[in-house]
């Protein structure tokens, strides 16, 4: 059995090298994520292009492809309609705000789940970011992106998902800064395949509720 293994592993790698078959399991591992981004913060362009690109490369490293809605900024909203089409766990919403009403400084974000951690909501406070210490370590538009892709994590993983290392930190330290200008702060493997499977059993359920009811009583 063991050398029927390894014919077969042999035979495996002639017709698929290495390189190759890691590129399918990528394509096949990705799920698609659409995120409509309000604007209210007035964020210039360049640094939320940054933010979105950096957000783009952490979320396919744990198995999602992000595609994004410009929804505007409150004097300049997009006539795209697909911006209000919100629904979980396929369209997220952030909106980035100037600073929060009721958190604190050193808060970042915040996401609005129910009580079975299901939530399509969040809120980025950009001035907070943006005149904290970490971004002094750690370029705006990047600390914006890590930020993001926090705040979709809490979506995505459900309540307390905080954990002790990586993105999900409840607070970044000197560790995690440093990761994050080495462009290395990432969910953990653990939390990828987490993130895949709560997405791919919220769509099976959101797909038989929007399935019509087959029969009838014939009357």
């Amino acid at each position: 059995m063991k050398n029927k293994l390894a014919a077969l592993s042999v035979l495996l790698v002639s017709l698929f090298p290495q390189p190759a078959v890691a590129q399918v399991r990528r394509k096949t591992a990705l799920v698609d994520l659409t995120v409509s981004v309000f604007n209210d913060a007035g964020v210039s362009q360049s640094v939320l292009s940054k933010a979105q690109d950096r957000a783009t490369f952490i979320m396919r490293r744990a198995g999602l492809f992000l595609v994004w809605l410009d929804c505007g900024t409150p004097g300049n909203r997009q006539t795209n309609t697909g911006c209000s089409a919100i629904s979980f766990p396929e369209h997220l919403s952030v909106r980035l705000v100037s600073k929060a009403s009721t958190a604190t400084e050193d808060t970042f974000g915040q996401t609005f789940q129910d009580a079975a951690g299901d939530g399509n909501y969040a809120l980025v406070y950009f001035r907070a970011l943006a005149s904290s210490n970490a971004a002094e370590s750690v370029k705006t538009g990047e600390l914006l992106g890590y930020v993001v892709a926090h705040e979709l994590g809490h979506l995505l993983l459900g309540r307390d998902s905080h954990s002790a290392i990586g993105l999900m930190t409840t607070v970044w330290g000197t560790s995690e800064l440093h990761q994050a200008s080495q462009g290395k702060l990432l969910f953990t493997s653990d939390q990828g395949d987490r993130i895949r499977s709560r997405y791919f059993a919220a769509s099976a359920r959101l797909k038989k509720t929007s399935e019509p009811l087959q029969g009838g009583s014939g009357h």
